[in-house]
C-alpha cells in the first residue's frame, strides 16, 4: 500500500488511494480541482508531408503533457 504524502500547493495529506492510482500526482483532490490538475495538455498534429510543401498532410494527434507550475497557498499572496 502507498503511503500519504504532503500536497504542494496547501500541505494536507494527499489520500493513500490517489496516491496509488496517480502515483505521480502532487497535489490534493481540492487543490487538483482549484488548479486545474497536475498537468497541462495540448493536442498536437503531427504533419507527415516533405519539408518544404505546401501540401498538409497530417497523419495523426499525440498528445502533449507538461507539469503545471503550482504555487504553495501561502506565496500566493506574496508576488514580489
Amino acid at each position: 500500500m502507498s503511503q500519504t504524502r504532503p500536497c504542494v500547493r496547501c500541505k494536507a495529506a494527499i489520500p493513500a488511494e490517489r496516491i496509488e492510482a496517480l502515483p505521480e500526482t502532487r497535489l490534493c483532490i481540492a487543490c487538483s480541482q482549484a488548479v486545474g490538475g497536475d498537468f497541462e495538455t495540448a493536442v498536437v498534429t503531427e504533419n507527415l508531408g516533405k519539408a518544404g510543401s505546401l501540401k498538409k498532410n497530417y497523419g495523426g494527434v499525440r498528445l502533449k503533457k507538461r507539469r503545471r507550475k503550482i504555487v504553495p497557498l501561502d506565496d500566493e499572496g506574496q508576488k514580489s
